[in-house]
């Protein structure tokens, strides 16, 4: 065998690799002093690789990392349109739920009801309170879409709350011109806290609690 065809045998023979290449490289070192120097050679090398210590990265590179890692989910959630879908579809069915309730319980209707209970009329806490019912539906919105690690739960919450609030506020004005300016941002603020607040409780809800998640839906 050439000395060309035994180097090529070395590393298999080195690294334990199954086949006859042992005895093929002792064969051939045994009449070949410069092989077998070789060989020597790389089983010193090989020694010493098997004695390196396992290097563990610094603290700062696996923080850089991390943060690295949040950064692009944080860009992939506000410059892409796949980042804002479920913002969308928890909006949407937020929206759906918040309409019919509008139609079973009237804008109106309730804002009475809630003045009855502060005993106060020309008040902004009974708008601000039956604006925050109105609002609160997004909860089951964000219980079905809105499904993200932690550290972008608040933020898919408020994008979700924010689309909820701007599709609903032309309808909301429209229902309710009766209501004084004031009262009606009032009422609308009511609403957008009200938004927020159940699409956190619900994005909250659904991952603490995945068996709470509507199935098949």
């Amino acid at each position: 065998m050439e000395c060309q065809q035994v180097r090529e045998l070395f590393l298999a023979s080195l690294s334990g690799e199954p086949g006859d290449h042992d005895f093929a490289v002792r064969e051939h070192c045994d009449s070949c002093e410069g092989c077998r120097a070789e060989v020597d050679s790389l089983r010193q090398t090989w020694a010493l690789l098997g004695r390196w210590p396992d290097a563990e990265p610094l603290p700062a590179i696996g923080t850089h990392l991390v943060r690295r890692v949040r950064w692009l989910a944080l860009r992939e959630s506000l410059v892409t349109v796949r980042g804002w879908t479920p913002a969308v579809m928890a909006g949407v069915i937020g929206v759906a739920l918040s309409l019919g309730l509008s139609l079973l319980v009237p804008y109106s209707l309730l804002v009475s009801l809630s003045q009855q209970v502060f005993q106060v009329s020309d008040h902004t806490g009974p708008y601000l309170m039956a604006g925050m019912i109105y609002g609160v539906p997004l909860a089951f919105g964000a219980l079905i879409a809105l499904r993200r690690p932690v550290f972008l739960g608040f933020l898919r919450s408020l994008e979700a709350a924010v689309l909820f609030l701007l599709i609903l506020a032309p309808y909301v004005i429209a229902q309710c011109r009766e209501f004084p300016p004031a009262l009606q941002i009032a009422f609308l603020s009511g609403m957008g806290g009200g938004a927020l607040l159940g699409s956190a409780s619900g994005t909250w809800l659904g991952r603490h609690f995945p068996s709470a998640q509507p199935p098949n839906f």
